[in-house]
């Protein structure tokens, strides 16, 4: 496999906190930057409070230098249909600045947002085998106006099942 996904324990994420920080480039927008880094502190806080999981993802062929990006997954629970539901929550997809929207033919012909999103239905699966959860969910940083962001998850085969957020994928 052209790509290595790497797990961090409460622990891991704690002695390297600030190298986590500066693993990646954030966009070159100040006021993006400034909310991307506090998104990704904040899932370094909770990965090292055991609120949620961190994962980072790396090419094994060393072509992309580096962390490509990082997904967090946590449990958490929905309201549909007037009924709480449990989900494995996606807290953060975070992509290095350096690698976004780009296709990369050796990594399967992805982007690596696919490959975080296709890793986080992976563990999806991996917990409905012991819970009984439906439901991949995420949040769209900026919700719906953030129109290219929602399009692209809708193209990854999440959908609105509520009037508001967030984006939720079936996984049957």
């Amino acid at each position: 496999m052209p790509y290595q996904f790497n797990s961090y324990t409460s622990s891991k994420v704690k002695s390297e906190k600030r190298s986590l920080l500066n693993a990646i480039e954030f966009d070159k927008d100040y006021f993006k930057a400034k909310r991307e880094k506090a998104l990704l502190n904040q899932a370094i806080s909770f990965a090292g409070n055991n609120s949620t999981k961190l994962y980072s993802i790396k090419d094994t062929n060393s072509i992309l230098k580096g962390i490509l990006g990082f997904v967090a997954l946590s449990a958490s629970e929905v309201m549909i249909d007037k009924t709480k539901k449990p989900v494995v929550l996606i807290d953060l997809l975070l992509v290095n600045n350096i690698y976004r929207s780009k296709v990369y033919e050796h990594l399967d012909n992805s982007k690596v947002s696919q490959l975080l999103l296709e890793y986080a239905a992976s563990k999806f699966y991996e917990v409905r085998e012991h819970i009984g959860v439906s439901y991949l969910v995420l949040y769209p940083d900026g919700g719906k106006e953030n129109k290219n962001l929602v399009d692209f998850y809708k193209s990854m085969g999440f959908s609105y099942v509520t009037s508001t957020p967030p984006l939720i994928k079936r996984c049957s």
